[in-house]
């Protein structure tokens, strides 16, 4: 569930249904690509012998998964150089998701300020028809944090983010969703009584704002507010994470700044009055299925 790297705690996302390997290659090579793009003194792009090391495949098989990437036009290769490089199809797919990246506009000036402010972690979910996923962050400068790799899926029911989604939606709604499944032991923390869970996403919707503190990540606490668009529908939420090493003495003090900083993201996206949820009815979400 986390792993070491540098001196850095990463929260690694759960492991699911079993990958196909032949696109596990793919989305990695493009990946790595990507990293490689302005890697300064270096020129742009990688060799086959430096992709078939970085993916740990033989020359054959990176040969054949070239071939099909530049056929679909996610990969170009210099006709001098021979290195490989990200391809222009990759451009078109980026505009399918344009709405998020005005999102992440709005967001992340007040990311960096909650990390600034916090010390911890900020991050940016956004709703997106049955999934949620990380859109955005700003890590934390500590050498022990939590990081948040961007596209990150996070499951249903999960921490402090859905306690949000969930508030976000009418009681009956909520309910309906909560007791219609069976609530997940992500750890030992985690609420299964479906009565104690919507008790928590009852709080969240009077106070504005979720925490939890281990429930989905061993390790991990976060508090999380909503990000409201302009048709006052909440469409994802703001979060600081932080390990168990400084949970205790932050967590409490984390709910405003983490407030304040969803908010100045929804005003900034045209959310009604404070770009804070209204009473009695709070929000709704674009998708009911979180």
């Amino acid at each position: 569930m986390f792993r070491i790297v540098n001196s850095v705690l990463v929260a690694e996302q759960r492991k699911g249904a079993a990958l196909v390997p032949a696109v596990d290659r793919a989305a990695r090579l493009l990946r790595a690509l990507s990293a490689h793009e302005g890697d300064a003194p270096h020129p742009p792009g990688m060799t086959a012998s430096e992709l078939s090391r970085e993916l740990g495949i033989s020359k054959s098989t990176l040969s054949a998964l070239l071939i099909t990437l530049q056929r679909h036009g996610l990969v170009q290769r210099d006709t001098v150089t021979r290195r490989v490089r990200l391809g222009l199809a990759l451009v078109e797919l980026a505009a399918a998701v344009s709405t998020d990246i005005d999102v992440r506009d709005a967001a992340r000036p007040h990311l960096a300020r909650l990390r600034r402010h916090s010390g911890e972690t900020a991050i940016l979910h956004l709703v997106n028809g049955d999934d949620v996923r990380i859109a955005e962050r700003a890590e934390a400068d500590t050498q022990l944090k939590v990081v948040a790799p961007l596209g990150t899926r996070l499951p249903r029911f999960a921490g402090s983010v859905a306690k949000v989604l969930l508030a976000a939606l009418e009681p009956g709604q909520a309910d309906a969703i909560v007791r219609g499944h069976e609530l997940p032991a992500f750890t030992p923390r985690s609420i299964v009584d479906p009565d104690a869970y919507l008790e928590q996403v009852a709080q969240t919707r009077r106070r504005g704002y979720a925490r939890e503190n281990e429930e989905y990540l061993v390790g991990v606490s976060a508090v999380s507010a909503p990000v409201i668009n302009h048709e006052g529908r909440t469409i994802g939420t703001i979060s600081a994470a932080c390990v168990r090493a400084r949970a205790r003495e932050r967590l409490n003090d984390l709910a405003e700044p983490v407030i304040n900083a969803a908010a100045e993201t929804s005003r900034r996206l045209g959310a009604p009055g404070e770009g804070r949820w209204r009473s009695p009815r709070r929000a709704s979400i674009s998708s009911p299925s979180t």
